[in-house]
């Protein structure tokens, strides 16, 4: 069986990844599920308030995947 994996870049304009209010993700993992990718990697790149570090986690996040794969 082919395992069929999708990294998805996550940027939200302000809503945080997985917070009650982000239906973008699961509607995404949903959609993914629906065609057969199970196998769902998110990297978040939000920006909260009076944060400027968004953008360097994310490409740590990207970094450690790469590191995984």
């Amino acid at each position: 069986m082919i395992r069929k994996r999708a990294i998805v870049c996550f940027a939200s304009g302000g809503t945080q990844f997985g917070s009650d209010i982000d239906f973008a993700s699961g509607y995404i993992r949903y959609i993914l599920g629906f065609i057969g990718v199970t196998d769902v990697t998110f990297i978040a790149a939000e920006k909260r308030f009076k944060d400027d570090q968004a953008l360097t986690r994310a490409d740590a996040a990207v970094d450690a995947l790469i590191g995984q794969l």
